[in-house]
């Protein structure tokens, strides 16, 4: 069962990314390829990147390291908000502005991740929580924009 956990706590957000890229490339007009594309990352990538400030900034500490599952490669990293929550769910919040059913399943892969993030013992559920509410924000804003810079070009 530990394998499961681990899996889907370091590694389901990779096979997420792709399914998320290769849906775009796949299911949608080519025409609307390179805005979804763009779209997707930079609503990640900014999520994960503002994730780590964030981190910095508020200086709260993730669970005791010595019990969790896996070890990470920076145990001197914070916990809030979960770069991994915040990834995830800006993949989604950016992937449902444009289609719902992929964005669905999106979500519950974050939430599956958060979840295993938090039995793995390597996040706090807050931090988790945290991390949710960033990426959707952020996802939310990217699609928001790329959306208006669509129509006025």
């Amino acid at each position: 069962m530990n394998w499961i956990i681990i899996f889907c706590a370091k590694d389901l957000i990779y096979v997420a990314s792709l399914y998320a890229f290769y849906h775009v490339l796949k299911r949608h007009e080519r025409k609307h390829h390179v805005r979804h594309v763009l779209t997707l990352f930079f609503s990640a990538g900014a999520s994960y990147i503002f994730a780590g400030y964030l981190k910095n900034l508020f200086h709260l500490p993730r669970p005791d390291l010595s019990k969790a599952l896996f070890q990470l490669q920076d145990t001197s990293s914070y916990g809030l908000p979960s770069g991994h929550a915040a990834y995830m769910f800006a993949l989604a919040a950016a992937m449902y502005s444009f289609d719902k059913k992929a964005g669905y399943v999106l979500y519950v892969v974050a939430i599956i991740v958060g979840t295993a993030r938090v039995l793995a013992g390597v996040h706090f559920w807050y931090d988790i929580v945290g991390g949710a509410v960033l990426g959707y924000a952020i996802g939310w804003v990217v699609s928001s924009v790329a959306k208006r810079l669509i129509r006025h070009a």
